[in-house]
């Protein structure tokens, strides 16, 4: 009898520069590039889980922040179960960006997909930055059903919380007690035998 294996995909959003890749780099590779330049074509690092007594291949794609949000390809978000969306903490614009990335990110997938959205840089910023836009943060988060976490990048602050309660989230989500989810908007994961071939 085959081994089940079944593999998730969980998108990276927010605009250039906020420190997406940084935040991957960090938390895979255990390296932080302060002269990082803007990704300018998805990639991914993935993770490998036992869960439920399935082989889970979990996948974090990166992708262009460079670009308006509304110009990536529709195929980065095709399968995606869940996302991290993630702003500056010392740019609140990019805070205000993030409703955008939710309500395109929820037209190409569906409301059900899991979501965490991450405070970027909280190593640069002062208590004033934080307190003054504290309200609308968890007004918003609460309003998304979604956790918020502040974090760095530089520093690896809060980054295995941040994973931990995502790829928690995700997995008792799409897996749960009952095998494989269904989202609404199309499949959400694939699943191959040991010996097959699969993709996301």
């Amino acid at each position: 009898m085959s081994e089940e294996e079944v593999q998730l995909k969980i998108i990276i959003l927010g605009e250039g520069r906020v420190g997406k890749t940084e935040i991957l780099s960090k938390y895979f590779l255990k390296k932080f590039n302060e002269d990082q330049k803007s990704t300018i074509i998805p990639s991914f690092f993935e993770m490998t889980k036992e869960y439920q007594g399935k082989k889970v291949i979990l996948k974090f794609w990166d992708t262009a922040g460079q670009e308006q949000f509304n110009a990536i390809n529709t195929m980065y978000y095709q399968n995606a179960v869940g996302a991290l969306l993630v702003y500056d903490v010392t740019i609140f614009e990019t805070f205000e960006k993030v409703k955008d990335w939710v309500h395109t990110l929820k037209e190409a997938v569906g409301n059900d997909i899991t979501m965490v959205i991450a405070g970027n840089n909280i190593d640069l910023a002062n208590k004033n930055m934080i307190d003054k836009n504290q309200e609308k943060i968890d007004a918003f988060c609460a309003q998304q059903n979604c956790k918020h976490f502040y974090i760095s990048s530089r520093k690896g602050t809060n980054l295995n919380e941040l994973f931990e309660s995502l790829i928690s989230s995700v997995l008792k989500k799409v897996i749960g007690s009952n095998g494989v989810g269904v989202q609404k908007k199309g499949k959400i994961l694939q699943t191959k035998s040991k010996k097959g071939k699969g993709c996301v």
